[in-house]
């Protein structure tokens, strides 16, 4: 491949408010962890939904959920902290890990989150496929929770964030207003017709001590080596983040 384009600027000169939803603390990491630490080096106000804990994400026999909630709680802090996000943009939902449905009360729960963050751009998962195609050889099944988290944001910023009828109740705070996102970043998209390549060269370095903070789940060469597995390019020395870049009416 040749040097791609970066389209840092043409996805988000013009924004200032970008809304990441993802399932499990590590997620924002592993999938846009340079994105996120560019975005806020370039002044734009980030904010983080985990759908989840990752209470259940162990396979070490002694660790009750409990303990690996309280663990992963602190190691995802840390790693926002890493990227430079603000305390007041790290939100944690605790919905249950592998128990996301895609149902009203979940929707409803993200819908106050576009209603009081308003938000020009959403980064979150592919809400599509249920096999992700990485390369001709190299393929993974999307979890369950991804799957879902992509579709419940989805429906919370189409039609019921901006509908005043739906949930109508938030309004009488005023932090909740009627809000409308049209612009979209889909992860595990490789390949798509829509891809964007984001040039994270200059934050590699954050983006791989960030991952590591999740020490439970990666170790430090882990994190080095998943960076290398999704940044690297064949061809360019550069390093990108991919994802599906969707516009909508």
């Amino acid at each position: 491949m040749n040097n791609p384009t970066d389209s840092f600027e043409k996805v988000f000169s013009s924004k200032n408010k970008m809304l990441i939803v993802f399932s499990h603390p590590d997620d924002a990491e592993l999938y846009s962890g340079g994105t996120i630490a560019r975005l806020i080096a370039e002044g734009k106000e980030v904010r983080v939904v985990k759908m989840t804990m990752g209470e259940k994400g162990s396979r070490q026999e002694k660790v009750s959920e409990e303990e690996l909630k309280k663990i992963r709680l602190k190691e995802d802090k840390e790693a926002m902290k890493t990227l430079g996000l603000k305390d007041e943009n790290n939100i944690y939902l605790d919905l249950g890990d592998g128990q996301i449905t895609n149902d009203m009360k979940i929707i409803e729960t993200l819908v106050k989150q576009v209603r009081e963050f308003n938000p020009n751009l959403v980064i979150t998962h592919n809400p599509e496929n249920i096999i992700i195609r990485f390369a001709k050889d190299t393929n993974w099944f999307n979890h369950r929770d991804h799957l879902y988290t992509g579709r419940n944001i989805i429906d919370a910023t189409y039609p019921y964030a901006r509908d005043l009828l739906f949930f109508p109740e938030h309004l009488s705070d005023p932090k909740y207003r009627s809000h409308t996102v049209t612009e979209f970043l889909f992860v595990d998209s490789y390949g798509h017709e829509d891809e964007v390549f984001i040039d994270v060269t200059d934050y590699l370095d954050t983006r791989i001590k960030a991952h590591a903070c999740h020490s439970s789940q990666y170790s430090m060469q882990a994190a080095r080596d998943s960076a290398d597995f999704f940044t690297k390019l064949e061809g360019t020395d550069r390093r990108y983040e991919r994802f599906r870049y969707v516009v909508t009416d």
